[in-house]
């Protein structure tokens, strides 16, 4: 039996670390004597290493709590959330590193936005005819075709561009969906004909601000991208706030995988 001196040695942690971890739960001594004294075992010293690597990795108490009295097929899959979160970890430094190297000081023009939870959309398909100098009379049907089912919407519309052809553009009007109160296994709503539910994973996009008269903005996008390194992790948003000239491109550069 060590000593918790002697058995901070052998860890390579300090005592009050290993207090700590005795407070929370997780590292218990083998022994606790009526004088106070802790005493641990050997075989502790390589449970002791792995706490300390673990938390060194950034994992929760309560996760590591949970690995160490897992069966081997758990402890399987906390690993391999875990990975995956450390990959979205260093995408995430990544992309921010992008973003300064590519900034100038006077420059303003293209924004990072983070959905750090899920969103769940309601789409509407629509059609506009070209030449097309505004959504808002999509948006208007979209937005009257919910309230007209009681759905609850909440936030700017969405519009996603399906395709440009010679005469239209097909488009699709989106909305969070937002559930009751205290309502978390809520059934989906009732949704008008062809309208469907899309889960979004937590998304990193790149904004950029538009207007109509922008003509060029497809172009400066492309342009700003290209100069700040990003490569999109699927399709473009616009994101349009009500009596605004002003509308959001938003291109996802990074999302979640889900489990």
């Amino acid at each position: 039996m060590m000593t918790i001196a002697q058995f901070a040695e052998h860890t390579g942690m300090v005592p009050s670390a290993l207090r700590f971890y005795e407070s929370k739960g997780i590292l218990i001594p083998a022994e606790r004597h009526e004088n106070g004294y802790r005493f641990y075992d050997q075989h502790q010293i390589h449970e002791a290493k792995l706490v300390n690597s673990l938390r060194q990795s950034g994992i929760s108490l309560g996760d590591i709590r949970s690995f160490l009295a897992a069966d081997e097929s758990e402890r399987s899959k906390l690993l391999g959330r875990w990975r995956r979160e450390a990959e979205m970890r260093l995408l995430s430094v990544q992309i921010a590193s992008q973003y300064l190297n590519g900034m100038e000081p006077d420059s303003g023009s293209l924004h990072l936005i983070n959905w750090e939870d899920p969103i769940t959309i309601i789409w509407q398909p629509f059609k506009a005819v070209k030449p097309v100098h505004s959504y808002s009379r999509e948006i208007k049907l979209a937005e009257e075709t919910l309230q007209g089912l009681r759905i609850r919407t909440q936030g700017p519309s969405l519009i996603r561009v399906i395709d440009s052809l010679k005469h239209e553009v097909q488009i699709e009007v989106g909305y969070p969906w937002v559930q009751g109160p205290r309502r978390a296994a809520q059934s989906p709503p009732r949704l008008p004909a062809e309208a469907y539910l899309e889960s979004i994973p937590p998304t990193l996009f790149v904004s950029v601000d538009s207007s109509w008269e922008d003509t060029f903005v497809c172009m400066r996008t492309i342009r700003f991208l290209q100069k700040f390194g990003f490569e999109p992790a699927g399709k473009r948003l616009e994101r349009h706030f009500p009596n605004s000239p002003m509308f959001e491109i938003m291109i996802p550069v990074m999302q979640s995988r889900h489990a």
